[in-house]
């Protein structure tokens, strides 16, 4: 709304712009209090949501510490210029690797005309061409007057689709071979390798260019690599191969029979140090952004500050459950086992709350045990029998032993196993699980949640389950910060509301403060008419004698 025009007491010589203000504002203080306490909220809010990301940083970096650094492996080669094959390994065991290439993967091919080329646009004949790739799917290609050139031919079998509507193991490109400016038409499979059923080329069937009588085609056969791994002679598809050795990756680069490369792959301590420390700075980022946000401040004026988690029961809480959640010990372990928690491998907490990772310390336990070190930060499992294998788990499956006893499998790959543990009160739980081609898992709701396994039929024997740290961390992160669920959520989302109810009650003080104060700005107004009248009136009479 527009302001009333000001005016200073014309007529009685009072500052009626000045005791308007003043009346304003002090009937604006319950208005005033409202305001600050949203202000006041929204800089907890603002806090919380920086304390959030906080959380979420330590259990990123948590995982990654799991997911990547324990993964992280050195290779060495005796190569360094790399001629005939290199390695990557990620998550591999520590060995010696000695790898000889004989030959290389190779894509089939097919160029026509096989002799001579042809201008781009000439007609190359109409009619159906039968295109058969590696894996013997076939095609046909109808060639008609529209599409009857090399280029077009070229386009029509890059196009072809199989009964399924998916492109065949083959691409098609036209090549200008001649100085002329005259091409030829080249298929190359997609992928190196035989195909199925050992098939080492495809067949491209059709009119062969009967127009201009210029023969058929040529073809290339495709063929596997073959290379050996500590003598142990292997042919794949491809010139990339990871299935060789677990977590181990060779690159083929060239074939040459007298000659091997030997690769050296080893724990990447340095790497697995890095995640392990980001995991520190994290907590730390997190820690100080409390702290700072707890302490009392004195402006230059002595006036202070009290910081906004000062006295804060519900924080001060959370702070203390996500360090209990860093610094805790995987459950489950064996009772033998040479690391349980964060304090065994190195990580301590410091008099100012912070922690600080001792890398020597960590180091020497990844040089003794780095399998024992993983499983602190890792959830993992064990099995009493090859027969039964631990796939995955959550924080919701029992640490406690699980008998596993698998039946027969049916027709149909269906198969019932009886699991039974013991539950933390003493008494023993056992219950019926059903898998499909082996495949267990857990039922919702009992000790055996979240519990993957992969069986033989009559498979026996025992389960024992560990919940890593990042588990537990990631749990308790997810509890706190859960919207409208978890501490943080919940202590977010009741700000909102009352920040919503506020806004509506200043909404509501601001209009009667415009009304009073139009309202006061009318009888300051008529004040100064009656006034001026009364003054003119005197004036008049005043003349009169």
């Amino acid at each position: 709304m527009a302001a009333p025009i000001s005016f200073q007491g014309l007529s009685t010589n009072l500052p009626t712009d000045k005791l308007i203000d003043a009346i304003i504002t002090q009937e604006s203080q319950p208005m005033v209090r409202l305001q600050n306490e949203q202000a006041a909220n929204n800089q907890r809010s603002g806090a919380l949501s920086a304390l959030k990301t906080d959380l979420m940083g330590v259990s990123t970096s948590m995982s990654s510490l799991v997911d990547t650094g324990f993964q992280s492996r050195t290779v060495a080669s005796n190569d360094p210029s790399n001629s005939f094959v290199t390695a990557t390994a990620n998550g591999a065991a520590a060995g010696s690797y000695e790898v000889g290439v004989t030959s290389l993967a190779t894509k089939a091919r097919l160029v026509v005309p096989n002799k001579s080329s042809v201008d781009p646009t000439d007609k190359v004949g109409r009619g159906t061409y039968t295109l058969t790739d590696m894996d013997g799917t076939s095609v046909d290609i109808k060639i008609t007057n529209d599409d009857n050139t090399l280029t077009g031919l070229r386009d029509a079998i890059n196009a072809a689709r199989d009964k399924n509507g998916k492109p065949l193991n083959v691409t098609a490109g036209v090549y200008k071979t001649g100085v002329d400016g005259t091409a030829q038409l080249v298929l190359n499979a997609n992928s190196t390798g035989k195909g199925k059923d050992g098939r080492d080329t495809f067949s491209f069937e059709g009119p062969w260019f009967n127009d201009l009588d210029l023969g058929s085609a040529t073809s290339s056969a495709a063929t596997n690599a073959h290379f050996t791994v500590n003598g142990a002679a292997m042919e794949r598809t491809t010139n990339t191969v990871n299935d060789a050795v677990e977590g181990v990756t060779f690159n083929l680069l060239a074939g040459d029979p007298t000659k091997t490369t030997t690769f050296n792959v080893a724990l990447d301590k340095t790497a697995i140090t890095t995640a392990m420390q980001d995991v520190v700075t994290k907590y730390n980022a997190f820690y100080k952004d409390y702290k700072s946000k707890t302490a009392s401040t004195t402006d230059k004026d002595g006036k202070i500050t009290v910081g906004v988690f000062n006295n804060d029961y519900a924080v001060r809480t959370l702070v203390n459950q996500v360090h209990d959640a860093v610094m805790g010990s995987a459950k489950g372990l064996p009772g033998d086992a040479p690391f349980a928690g964060t304090a065994s491998v190195g990580l301590k907490t410091n008099r100012d709350g912070t922690l600080s990772l001792n890398t020597s310390e960590f180091q020497a336990a990844l040089d003794k045990d780095p399998a024992a070190v993983a499983r602190v930060f890792a959830s993992s499992g064990t099995s009493s029998t090859p027969l039964i294998t631990f796939e995955g788990s959550t924080s919701r499956t029992t640490t406690s032993p699980i008998t596993f006893k698998a039946g027969s499998m049916d027709g149909n790959g269906v198969m019932t196993a009886e699991v039974s543990t013991t539950l933390p009160d003493g008494k023993p739980f056992t219950t019926t699980l059903t898998g499909k081609d082996g495949q267990f898992h857990g039922v919702l709701g009992t000790p055996f949640e979240g519990l993957a396994v992969t069986a033989k039929p009559g498979a026996k024997g025992t389960i024992n389950v560990s919940t890593g740290l990042a588990q537990n961390i990631s749990d308790v992160v997810t509890r706190l910060t859960s919207a409208g669920s978890g501490d943080l959520g919940s202590i977010l989302s009741n700000i909102s509301t009352q920040n919503f109810h506020l806004s509506k009650q200043i909404e509501t003080q601001q209009e009667r403060l415009d009304h009073r104060k139009k309202q006061l700005h009318d009888q300051y107004s008529k004040l100064e008419t009656t006034v001026g009248q009364m003054q003119a009136a005197g004036q008049s009479v005043s003349s009169m004698n």
